[in-house]
């Protein structure tokens, strides 16, 4: 094998496993029936727009943390942004992000623990939603 024809190998094994990589880190979450609202689950994080501000968010993220027995460690605030984290009883770091799109929607995105947990983030996502609605 010369080094041109190893050179084109790899760089087509590369371009292979790029495109793997691509596909499988987004897939669509289907959040009702009729399939109408859809979240994001990207590379471990759980994304969804809410029709609400920043701060109104942050208060209702913050009220359900309990609830999930998690424990928020730290926050910070700004006008327009929060980021939440929180841990729970086996130590798993769980990261709330609420960023302001306009003034109707806020971007919520959330990790729960390293490489993510689709179910118990889209719980929380659930919850933070139905506590805004109180």
């Amino acid at each position: 094998m010369t080094t041109r024809t190893r050179f084109t190998a790899l760089a087509l094994a590369a371009g292979a496993l790029g495109l793997a990589s691509m596909s499988t880190g987004c897939s669509s979450v289907k959040l009702d029936q009729s399939g109408d609202m859809v979240a994001v689950y990207q590379f471990g994080e759980f994304r969804m727009l809410l029709n609400t501000t920043a701060p109104l968010a942050t208060a209702a993220a913050q009220k359900v943390l309990p609830q999930f027995d998690l424990f928020q460690t730290s926050h910070t605030v700004t006008t327009y942004t929060s980021v939440l984290t929180a841990r729970n009883r086996s130590d798993q770091k769980i990261i709330i992000d609420i960023s302001e799109v306009n003034s109707r929607q806020t971007l919520l995105k959330i990790r729960w623990g390293a490489g993510g947990d689709l179910v118990k983030a889209r719980r929380l996502y659930e919850a933070i939603e139905a506590s805004l609605g109180q």
